[in-house]
């Protein structure tokens, strides 16, 4: 805009009043039409004789119909013909189709001389085959994004692309470049359909290193890692990911004398988009044998399973934790079953992660800690906790076994805390302000001596009371045994309580912008507890596909369903690119997860 005022100004002092007297045009065009499929071409949307301050409030139309490899790129030119003076500035895209047929594209709009002026629109015809090398006018665009095109692209790698149901996948995005990058920013994220994903450790600076490919010498950045986990086998895909960059490039048009003098020696910056190509990994399924125990745990673990204390007291509570380390995706482990004693009081565990991103390698360890009441004195046992994984070294089922734990619960003693009845204290005679006690002379109730009430109510309920108790007691222990028995409908009747948990724990992260990654996970991964309790699915064979279809099975509509999948995409997006979220997004976000969770289980409740 500089270089246009000091023309206009020139062209005021040399008298070149033609200038401001044109009236201006705002026009479409295309580079070539028709386009074969899967090629590229330029449209342009050119503003002439558009005066001091060119145009404002530029619309653009709709191009879903089209991939956008390129643009905005914005360009102005000066032309002096017969001491006349005209001004364009033009706005250009690189589209590539994608389908064949014809497109409309509709007008686009820009605010200029105090109108505003509309292009035409124009229909592209995409048609099968190739049409050839086109014969057109060649636009610094078009060269642009070929010298860019073959000096800049995104790859993404993968360790390996056969492995068996569970097993850890590297996923790096690597960045090729040959010209100078300003900056870079995430535009699509990869779909993972089929995958648990994890974040790997990511630099927080991206560091260059340098490979050849094809002869030529590339710097070369790693701009994400992910760690990924199949969870259904078969053939899945990895979709690609999209990143726009900003391109410094050197124009070398060829100015005029005048335009040239005021040119920027460091040239300019231009918004170029690369895509990487989809990638395509093959799961085995796990082999068949697994034992009894096994709940879909993959990797290298071991277990272990201790008591804060053997010698306890009746009614004073014992903790036991299961702790589960090693390598593998710890966040899915599920507790293995353990077996109380039957007059044991025991509570749903308490779950706490330790996860390790270093390098390649995800590890850690998952603690389950349970709480136990024993309500009777004896010896008890809790028998060997039994936890079965596929070791991947070994490629066969390991199962690991705690010793057998011994605890010995000794009676309360009366008086101490706990216990039924209590020993009151005596309490001396207190003297006040005069000789002796106060002492009632009326409205005193006596009674016989050796008079007895064994007819009274109080006694009769005093003597049924301990009955009551037992029974009841009797009752609880046989109704807790048959919940334990049923897993199954134990996880169902849980499931709404540990979803609120979960999104409890969301919740308190609402505000915290640098915990935007962990808020999305708390999210995602109180939908996916709920999900699997809710329907009886372990959380390694859950995927998006079996939810959907078993939801829809029991009697929910398609709209939740849809719901419930848009949600689950857009935590798993937002786990890539936290940063450009705000909080009144991360809001919405809970908002429609407690939503969908309270909606589901009205309809899951009643089947």
């Amino acid at each position: 805009m500089r270089h246009l005022w000091i023309v206009l100004m020139a062209a005021v002092a040399f008298g070149w009043a033609p200038l401001l007297a044109q009236e201006a045009v705002f026009e479409a065009s295309v580079s070539r039409n028709p386009v074969s499929a899967g090629e590229q071409f330029e449209l342009s949307f050119a503003l002439t004789n558009a005066g001091i301050g060119g145009g404002k409030n530029l619309r653009t139309p709709d191009f879903s119909s089209f991939s956008i490899l390129s643009g905005p790129n914005q360009s102005t030119s000066m032309q002096f013909i017969n001491g006349s003076v005209s001004s364009s500035v033009t706005y250009s895209y690189v589209l590539q189709p994608k389908d064949v047929g014809k497109f409309t594209i509709a007008a686009a709009s820009v605010e200029a001389g105090g109108k505003t002026l509309t292009t035409e629109p124009i229909v592209v015809e995409v048609i099968k085959g190739s049409l050839g090398t086109p014969k057109k006018q060649p636009t610094v665009a078009n060269d642009l994004n070929v010298q860019i095109g073959e000096n800049l692209f995104l790859k993404a790698v993968v360790d390996k692309v056969h492995v068996i149901r569970g097993e850890q996948i590297n996923l790096t995005f690597k960045l090729y470049m040959r010209v100078s990058v300003q900056n870079y920013s995430i535009d699509q994220n990869p779909t993972l359909i089929g995958f648990w994903s994890e974040e790997a450790e990511n630099p927080r600076n991206v560091s260059l290193t340098t490979e050849t490919i094809n002869g030529k010498q590339y710097r070369v950045g790693v701009i994400r890692r992910l760690a990924l986990f199949p969870t259904q086998s078969g053939t899945l895909e990895i979709s690609p990911m999209e990143v726009q960059t900003v391109v410094q490039v050197q124009d070398k048009r060829l100015y005029d004398p005048f335009e040239s003098f005021f040119r920027d020696p460091f040239g300019r910056t231009v918004n170029y988009k690369v895509r990487s190509e989809p990638l395509r990994i093959t799961v085995d399924p796990l082999p068949a044998g697994a034992p009894l125990s096994f709940k879909g745990a993959v990797g290298r673990l071991a277990m272990s399973a201790k008591v804060d204390k053997q010698t306890t007291k009746t009614n004073e509570p014992i903790s036991l934790k299961v702790t589960i380390a090693g390598t593998g995706n710890i966040k899915v482990l599920e507790s293995p079953p353990v077996e109380f004693p039957v007059d044991f009081e025991s509570y749903s565990p308490k779950v706490a992660e330790n996860i390790s991103r270093q390098g390649d390698v995800i590890s850690g360890n998952k603690t389950f800690e349970y709480l136990l009441i024993p309500r009777y004195p004896g010896n008890k046992t809790i028998k060997p906790i039994v936890f079965s994984y596929f070791d991947l070294d070994k490629r066969e089922y390991v199962s690991l076994s705690s010793p057998q734990i011994d605890l010995v619960v000794e009676q309360v003693a009366p008086g101490v805390g706990g216990s039924l009845v209590a020993v009151a204290s005596r309490e001396g005679v207190q003297m006040l302000s005069q000789d002796i006690r106060f002492i009632k002379v009326a409205g005193v109730a006596l009674s016989r001596r050796g008079e007895q009430s064994y007819a009274s109510p109080l006694f009769i309920g005093m003597v049924l009371l301990p009955v009551v108790g037992l029974v009841g007691a009797l009752l609880f222990v046989r109704r807790r045994e048959g919940e334990l028995r049923d897993v199954a409908g134990y996880r169902n009747k849980r499931a709404l309580r540990v979803a609120r948990e979960g999104l409890k724990k969301a919740r308190q992260l609402l505000g915290s912008d640098d915990k935007t990654l962990l808020f999305y996970t708390e999210v995602s991964g109180a939908i996916w507890k709920y999900l699997g309790d809710k329907l009886g699915i372990q959380q390694a064979e859950m995927s998006v596909e079996r939810a959907l279809g078993q939801i829809q099975a029991r009697g929910v509509n398609g709209g939740l369903a849809g719901s419930l999948q848009s949600l689950l995409e857009e935590c798993e997006m937002a786990k890539f690119a936290p940063t450009s979220l705000e909080g009144a997004a991360k809001q919405k976000t809970y908002d429609e997860a407690e939503r969908i969770i309270v909606e589901l289980e009205r309809v899951l409740r009643s089947k």
